[in-house]
């Protein structure tokens, strides 16, 4: 019985210490696991900025403490040593991977805590070789900012040129853009020419960042340290604090708020109408003192001081003139009537020849009865419209008109009432017809692009065509005379004619099929900078050849009637010519190819075999005008060339090599310039 209680106490007290020894295992866990929680929270909702690091080309490019891309990897590293572990630094780059690539973007590291040692070892692995796509890496480093989950961040972009690949950055980060993704922009322009660097300067003023300009290793550092700092202070957004909001004091501040109108139950105006208002003294007349308050919004709003003001309204050609009282504590709205009405004049008779529509319409305003005493510019008006200058809708005083248009030498009249605010017509409808064309294209049924119309009446002269009307509209319509017409329809370098007839008060409605194809010109050119050049012929079996055009830029397809064409291509205007015949189909697209007689040459210097030739060859060709056509930093760069002459120089610290080098033709080229060295 004693052994049985002994073990008994043991095997209790052995439990006892098992049980404290979890108990403090489970608290510790607990600890620490809240404590990572609260650390990755942490880390997530503090400051995240992306440094963007250009990688074009360029940065090979010499300044006077060296090649920038060398600069600039020792200007970061000093700039960020102070700000390790304090800010959760990304970095990205664009052009260092492929040479022609608009969308060479790499993330190199995503946004944690700054390491500098680390940081800065994968900065020293960018080579520049490429090109400068500014627009696309922005909106990737915004992309990958948002998963990050941040209430805020920032962007460094450090380039020492602008965008090159046809994008718009100042179009991407707009002040509506920067304020829905919490977003700041700091724009480095490292050695960058004055023009260049107002091409970005945008993207820190729609964002609320800053803007530097350095040009050397001292003034780089000192900018990455600034916008670093800049990041580093826009924290994250604090909580709001629930409290009960206190009632504000509505405080009106004394002025104006006004709008134009044509008529009194006309809607306001939105554009044309500019405004001037100036301060009365008590003898009714403007304070020299004071110059004038202006503005050209439509609707718009002064601030002004309590007294008597004098408002001028201006509003094509005519003005409205009104003396108020601006009140303490309130705020006038004033509508300004002009009690003008719009007059349709006719179109399409903007005619050469009078005999075929009105050239000028005469416009007399009556005097108004009812009105006794007017003054003598108010009882009559003439106005005379020319139509051959314009036909589009014209603004004229409110009130009853005579107006009068002569045709085939007789003097027709009319008489209208124009409300305020209201459109009117002059009823000459009657004497014409009207025809609407509904363009599509055969291919697909789908309405042409942008087609041109010439329209043309064939039965006024013998033998002759007289212009009456022309548009660019895609369901142009027309108001024509009686008569015989000829309708030239153009929609890229395809064209059609179509004959119609007009009849006095009728109207027609006319679709009309486009026959075209498109032509496609494929150019296999290595070099980019080739001032190629292709001419369009058209065989005709009758007349022979007929020229069509000429063009720099085909990249898009060329619209063209059905028919055999005969295409003239030359790379430049010293290369032979290429000529190929093509059939354009109706609804399809045909391809052609040309490719430009070119050799492929490679470059070596294979004396020298140092890490140093290995890594740091900064190579560079000009052409005869001594323009740069080509640069690179491989050890053993090889490219495309046409026929010409060209000098290459490269640089291997502080040594130096030139060549000159003639290519013809297209046969392979090897050169190696380890005897060419400048001492």
């Amino acid at each position: 019985m004693y052994y049985l209680s002994l073990g008994i106490k043991k095997t209790f007290c052995l439990f006892t210490a098992f049980s404290t020894f979890f108990v403090a295992f489970f608290f510790i866990l607990t600890s620490l696991s809240s404590h990572v929680h609260s650390a990755d929270k942490q880390a997530v909702s503090a400051p995240q900025t992306m440094l963007i690091l250009d990688g074009s080309g360029s940065m090979w490019g010499k300044i006077k403490d060296g090649h920038k891309i060398l600069v600039a990897r020792k200007a970061i590293a000093g700039a960020i040593r102070p700000f390790e572990g304090k800010l959760n630094l990304g970095l990205m780059s664009y052009g260092h991977r492929k040479r022609a690539a608009c969308l060479d973007i790499q993330l190199l590291k995503q946004t944690s805590p700054l390491n500098p040692l680390q940081f800065s070892r994968i900065v020293n692995r960018i080579k520049p070789i490429g090109k400068t796509p500014i627009t696309s890496t922005l909106s990737s480093a915004v992309k990958i900012l948002n998963r990050k989950g941040a209430t805020g961040s920032s962007i460094i972009l450090l380039a020492d040129g602008p965008e090159n690949c046809r994008k718009d950055p100042c179009s991407l980060i707009t002040p509506a853009f920067a304020k829905q993704n919490k977003l700041t922009v700091h724009v480095i322009a490292f050695s960058m020419l004055p023009k260049d660097a107002r091409s970005l300067q945008c993207l820190s003023q729609n964002s609320g960042g800053s803007f530097h300009t350095p040009s050397d290793q001292k003034t780089l550092e000192a900018a990455v340290t600034a916008a670093l700092n800049s990041s580093l202070k826009s924290d994250t957004l604090k909580a709001p604090i629930n409290k009960k909001p206190e009632p504000k004091k509505i405080v009106v501040k004394p002025g104006i708020k006004l709008s134009a109108h044509l008529g009194a139950k006309s809607p306001a105006l939105k554009i044309g109408v500019s405004w001037k208002i100036e301060k009365l003294t008590n003898k009714g007349i403007a304070e020299s003192d004071l110059p004038p308050w202006t503005s050209k919004t439509a609707e718009t709003e002064f601030d002004l001081t309590p007294g008597a003001y004098r408002i001028v309204a201006d509003f094509d050609e005519y003005q409205v003139i009104r003396d108020i009282e601006v009140q303490k504590n309130k705020r006038e709205l004033s509508r300004f009537i002009f009690n003008l009405s719009q007059l349709k004049l006719p179109a399409g008779w903007a005619l050469p020849d009078s005999r075929s529509g009105f050239g000028k319409l005469l416009l007399e305003r009556q005097a108004d009865k009812k009105q006794k005493n007017l003054p003598l510019q108010n009882q009559s008006e003439i106005m005379i419209f020319d139509l051959a200058k314009s036909s589009e809708t014209r603004l004229i005083p409110a009130g009853t008109y005579k107006i009068s248009g002569i045709e085939n030498g007789k003097m027709l009249n009319w008489f209208l009432h124009a409300s305020p605010g209201k459109l009117i017509e002059i009823p000459i409808w009657k004497k014409t017809g009207r025809i609407r064309f509904d363009f599509k294209n055969t291919s697909g049924g789908t309405a042409l692009s942008a087609p041109y119309i010439k329209v043309y009446r064939t039965d006024l002269k013998p033998d002759k065509l007289v212009e009456v009307a022309r548009s660019r509209a895609k369901t142009p319509q027309f108001d024509l005379a009686p008569g015989k017409y000829l309708a030239h329809i153009i929609d890229g370098h395809a064209e059609m004619r179509h004959s119609f007839s007009i009849k006095a008060g009728h109207f027609a409605s006319q679709p009309l099929s486009l026959d075209q194809g498109g032509l496609k010109v494929d150019v296999l050119r290595q070099n980019q900078k080739e001032a190629h050049h292709l001419e369009i012929l058209k065989l005709n079996e009758n007349s022979g050849l007929k020229y069509i055009t000429e063009l720099s830029d085909f990249q898009n397809d060329i619209k063209l009637s059905p028919g055999k064409y005969r295409l003239i291509y030359r790379a430049s205007q010293s290369d032979r010519a290429r000529v190929k015949d093509v059939q354009i189909i109706n609804g399809a697209t045909k391809t052609i190819k040309f490719a430009t007689r070119q050799a492929y040459v490679s470059f070596s210097i294979s004396k020298r075999d140092d890490a140093l030739s290995r890594h740091q060859i900064f190579w560079q060709l000009f052409d005869e005008k001594g323009h740069i056509v080509w640069q690179s930093v491989e050890p053993n760069p090889s490219l495309y060339l046409s026929a010409g002459t060209y000098n290459i120089v490269a640089e291997i610290g502080n040594d130096k090599f030139r060549s000159k080098l003639r290519i013809k033709g297209k046969k392979p080229r090897k050169f190696d310039l380890s005897d060419k060295q400048i001492n």
